[in-house]
């Protein structure tokens, strides 16, 4: 009977301890390294695109007062980068990039009304650009998988562009010149998903970034005039979405 006693309140004082057991909800995940210290990752992005404007368009909707449209849009943009990871999901990062971007409006018409009209020919756009930027990327597996995961990059960029919109008007080309110097400190959030032991996809967009901008101007190689400007934005830039692959060696 004494044995029996001692026995019930072994197992009553043993039952706070299993109710009190952590209660987790697994976001914490058994797997917190994502890409391990030491590992190097290199990675390309590139693309291109062409658009044509031309009569076999079908511009229905604005066929009513633009005729006779004709020219084409081009870009090109290259991309490649390197990853150190000198800690556990932290990584210092390096990055080159170029961008060109062609724009040619060989002929159109606005027609407004039947004594109102306008005709614009020979405009043309041009821009390429070089840029660097360094900075640290960091890491964080999604549920504790090592398949998906999120990080937040910062970086340092400097870059040079030139570009041009000039017309051709008899044979001779007017228009304008620009230099532009551009520093920025960007933030830049992602989400990255592997679908190889070493072979990464990644998407990241644009979310802050504090830009100063310097620019010179020449008009007609006759007129220089020069414009610095600097600035801020805290907001989801669509436009600097960007689409990457990455490969890892551990």
């Amino acid at each position: 009977m004494k044995k029996m006693l001692i026995l019930l309140l072994a197992a009553c004082l043993a039952l706070p301890g299993q109710a009190q057991e952590k209660f987790t909800r697994g976001f914490a995940g058994k797997n917190k390294v994502f890409i391990p210290k030491g590992s190097i990752g290199g990675g390309l992005t590139a693309s291109w695109r062409k658009f044509s404007l031309g009569d076999d368009e079908g511009f229905t909707v604005l066929s009513k007062y633009i005729g006779d449209l004709k020219g084409g849009y081009r870009t090109i943009g290259i991309s490649p980068s390197f990853e150190y990871f000198f800690i556990d999901n932290l990584s210092a990062v390096a990055r080159f990039e170029y961008s060109w971007l062609g724009v040619d409006l060989n002929n159109a018409s606005l027609s407004l009304s039947e004594d109102l009209g306008l005709n614009i020919a020979g405009q043309h756009y041009k821009r390429q650009s070089y840029a660097l930027a360094a900075g640290v990327r960091y890491y964080v597996p999604f549920m504790g998988s090592r398949v998906f995961g999120w990080f937040v990059e910062g970086t340092l960029n400097g870059g040079y562009a030139q570009s041009m919109l000039y017309e051709d008007a008899e044979g001779l080309k007017q228009g304008t010149y620009n230099d532009n110097w551009k520093l920025a400190l960007r933030v830049d959030p992602g989400i990255c998903f592997f679908v190889h032991e070493n072979f990464d996809f990644e998407v990241s967009v644009g979310l802050l970034d504090l830009t100063w901008k310097l620019t010179r101007q020449t008009e007609n190689q006759v007129k220089t005039s020069t414009g610095n400007s600097l600035g801020t934005g805290l907001n989801i830039d669509l436009l600097a979405i960007r689409f990457g692959a990455h490969f890892y060696i551990w």
